[in-house]
């Protein structure tokens, strides 16, 4: 049963004996950076596709230093923090992040950054000469904070969003000008997303220069009519304070939204016709595909059609009307991903799943004609872009095994596949600009890999960072190895699964297991990947003696759009069915004690361990959730209904997997965990479980941290609510 494990991995997990053994801590992972790994920040590729900039510490403070692709050693620095000293003052910023302007003479850099939600933040933006080096504020910093700013391509003119109006400045003059005036919290956005578009279609930046730099295309979102949610915050005031942002959940009303061009030169602006009357609907992607022509994803309130349009705009005070050139539909749903890139020639690619995998499709300009470019049984996980002069598309994809991603290469043709990362582990490219270069970060399930350049083909060129002081501290703990195995769990379903077992493992022994999972759509944790903390977390338990194991049920990605879309209108059901067999099939190994069987999950995969203590009575000893979805009522529109429907039309498929309908089965032990400041999946959803529990008279035990949201972290909060976790295990199962 066992698929692979590597003699890398032996290597990595069998330390010296020489060297005396640590016991693993919830200190030493969570409050300490014992278990960091290297990496690059802000990694850019330059325009000449020769050299690539990143942020890097060094002993006079952060720098943006610039390194040759060839060779991969330090060519220059661009700025250091020291350096930007404002006019009058003695003190440098505090540098955040950054960004080039088109022709690199300038950088925007951001600081002060103040997170917003999952993605987005509020920062003060900055922009810096490279050839004066002076450095100013983009706007009047005595304002309030700016959201998405960028410059233009031509590196004219910069853009971002301020109280929810969107603002251009001309960098000549440093003049600022209102793109938009209506712009309301809670009532209108300009220029970004809503709290939904942002968490379901994950993106922050609602608009798009033109190719020139002579306009912009931006969402305009009208949440007028979406109902609030108000979140109780408690730290650092004498009375409880209130914050409230619009939440549409399932089935109730969403955001209007349109599209707008405005015209830098005019100072003008023109709506985008939609090519429908419709208003309940998504526009979940949009760009240019030319400086007088734009490009937009619609989709219907259910996910289950998308088309793209193209339409001119070249008319500054009216747009003209939209050209359909792409239309989709699914009996079930459509995910929104980036992948669609048009080309010189007006042709364009994109993915879908029409035939049953998820692959590249060549489509012409006029739609007609399509032709898929990756056939076969595996899915292609992203594209990385097009190479048109080397008549390429470059792509991620688990072709190999559906616990690995590799990168490739295809020609435009369908012909000369290649792949391009080394064999084995989970690989993510970051290419460089005309993709003679690629940056690989890539690691295995036992081992957390390097970040490594090569050249376009493939070519090892240097390892950049290798993780040495990492695996240095890892040797000096008993690590066990991740094994890869599958699991039958009935009906001819068998699951991709991992276990890690405790040291000395003997198989006369009876060991208690822990089932850690997500099981979320189209997600997968059964990865050869490096785990980071939650896997030392994982080897904590193990070194106290419990089997670790995690299996990906259906519903989950990479094998194939039948094995993904057979949970739609019923979540939970199938992955419910399938734990609680991944759990039976355990429960009858020779070396596990059947009666100590627990699970454990966050957000998606705290409703899943819900459902498995109640559902799966008498089989899980222990359960723990970690902000839970326990009714799909409560979570917002755009995930709930892709997956689900609307409840009106689907009530069964809504009540009948929903943990608070289960409580009364519940036999074991239960730890609920939730942040109050969850803006993500509200403490209403385990405010209702624990009403739900009382009712049905079930004890049950719980943790809530004020003031934190979906992540539960910051400070000590992490080591503390994994403690309570480890602590509680210890007693329970």
């Amino acid at each position: 049963m066992n698929k692979f494990l590597s003699a890398a991995a032996l290597l990595l997990v069998a330390a010296p004996a020489v060297i005396a053994q640590k016991a693993i801590t919830n200190e030493t992972i969570w409050y300490s950076n014992t278990f960091s790994g290297d990496g690059l920040s802000g990694l850019v590729s330059m325009n000449d596709g020769r050299h690539f900039s990143a942020m890097e510490s060094t002993a006079g403070g952060p720098e943006v230093a610039t390194y040759d692709y060839a060779t991969g050693e330090k060519s220059g620095t661009v700025v250091r923090d020291k350096d930007l000293v404002l006019v009058g003052d003695s003190v440098p910023l505090e540098l955040d992040d950054y960004a080039f302007s088109g022709d690199e003479r300038k950088l925007m850099l951001r600081t002060g950054i103040e997170p917003l939600y999952r993605h987005s933040f509020y920062a003060t933006n900055y922009v810096y000469d490279r050839a004066t080096k002076a450095v100013k504020p983009l706007t009047d910093p005595s304002k309030s904070k700016q959201r998405v700013a960028t410059f233009s391509p031509d590196g004219s003119h910069a853009a971002f969003m301020r109280d929810n109006n969107l603002f251009t400045v001309d960098l000549a003059t440093m003049q600022e000008t209102a793109i938009t005036t209506d712009g309301e919290w809670n009532k209108v956005l300009n220029g970004a997303p809503d709290w939904v578009y942002e968490e379901e279609f994950a993106f922050t930046q609602g608009y798009e220069w033109s190719p020139d730099g002579k306009k912009i295309l931006y969402l305009r979102s009208d949440e007028s009519a979406v109902k609030e949610y108000d979140l109780t915050m408690y730290q650092d005031q004498l009375y409880p304070g209130e914050y409230s942002f619009k939440y549409p959940k399932a089935g109730e009303i969403n955001s209007t939204v349109s599209l707008h061009v405005y015209d830098v030169a005019s100072r003008s602006t023109s709506i985008v016709p939609l090519g429908t009357a419709e208003t309940d609907i998504y526009l979940p992607r949009f760009g240019f595909t030319g400086n007088s022509t734009v490009w937009f994803m619609r989709m219907n309130r259910l996910q289950n059609e998308k088309l793209i349009y193209t339409c001119d705009v070249s008319d500054v005070k009216k747009a003209g009307e939209p050209k359909a050139i792409y239309k989709e539909t699914s009996p079930t749903y459509i995910e929104v991903t980036d992948d669609l890139h048009f080309l010189n020639d007006g042709s364009y690619i994109l993915t879908n799943e029409q035939d049953g995998w998820n692959h590249i499709v060549w489509n012409s300009a006029d739609g007609t004609k399509k032709r898929i470019l990756t056939p076969g049984s595996y899915d292609v996980i992203s594209v990385n872009g097009v190479d048109e002069k080397g008549k390429r598309v470059l792509f991620t994809a688990s072709k190999l095994d559906p616990t690995q991603q590799e990168v490739w290469s295809m020609g435009l043709n369908g012909k000369g596949l290649k792949q391009l990362s080394p064999a084995g582990g989970t690989n993510d490219a970051d290419f460089s600009t005309g993709f003679k270069y690629f940056i690989n970060t890539r690691s295995t399930a036992n081992d957390p890999g390097a970040i490594t350049l090569y050249d376009g083909n493939g070519k090892l060129v240097k390892t950049l960072k290798d993780n040495t002081r990492l695996r240095t501290n890892l040797r000096e703990y008993d690590l066990q190895p991740k094994e890869f195995i599958t699991i039958a769990v009935g009906d001819g379903v068998v699951l991709n699964a991992w276990m890690i077992k405790p040291a000395g493992f003997d198989g006369m022994k009876k060991y208690p297991v822990f089932m850690t999972q997500y099981s979320g759509p189209n997600d997968n944790q059964v990865l050869d990947q490096w785990g980071g903390r939650n896997l030392l977390w994982h080897e904590l338990l193990a070194q106290k003696g419990y089997i670790v194991v995690c299996a990906d049920p259906r519903g989950t990605g990479h094998r194939g759009r039948d094995f993904r879309h057979m949970t739609y209108g019923q979540l939970g059901k199938y992955e419910t069915e399938d734990q609680i067999g991944v759990a039976k099939w355990l429960g009858a190994l020779p070396y596990v004690d059947s009666t100590r069987i627990g699970i454990q999950g966050w957000s998606y995969g705290g409703y899943m361990s819900s459902l498995c203590i109640t559902k799966g009575a008498g089989v899980f000893k222990a359960a723990i959730a970690v902000a839970p979805v326990t009714n799909w009522r409560y979570y917002d529109s755009i995930y709930t209904e892709r997956y689900m429907g609307l409840p009106k039309d689907n009530a069964s498929g809504y009540d009948d997997n929903s943990p608070i309908n289960h409580v009364a089965s519940l036999r074991g032990n239960f730890l609920l965990v939730h942040g109050l400041a969850d803006d993500n999946v509200h403490f209403q959803n385990s405010a209702e479980m624990i009403t739900a529990l009382v009712n049905a008279n079930k004890q049950f035990d719980m943790m809530m941290y004020p003031d934190k949201n979906h992540g539960i972290y910051g400070g000590p909060t992490r080591m503390q609510l994994f403690t309570k976790m480890t602590k509680w295990l210890e007693e329970n199962l």
